[in-house]
């Protein structure tokens, strides 16, 4: 398999699927905490939620993987 190109179809499709998940569950946590009261535990996680998803939607996108943002378990 070609460096450039990390990922088949397959994986592209799941990383798609997995990253629609995750955005619509982070801005389902993050309607929900607002409507049902504003609780800080859905209010946050929500949009980290979201976040991560965008990761998935980058990793389909590129066929590649992406490096956490924050250089938590990095690789060198």
């Amino acid at each position: 398999m070609p460096r450039h190109a990390e990922l088949g179809p397959g994986g592209r499709i799941i990383a798609g699927i997995l990253g629609a998940i995750w955005i619509v569950t982070g801005l389902g946590a993050l309607a929900i905490g607002l409507w049902l009261r504003p609780r800080l535990l859905l209010v946050l996680v929500g949009p980290v939620a979201s976040a991560y998803g965008w990761l998935w939607v980058r990793v389909a996108r590129t066929g590649r993987r992406v490096p956490w943002p924050y250089g938590l378990g990095a690789r060198k």
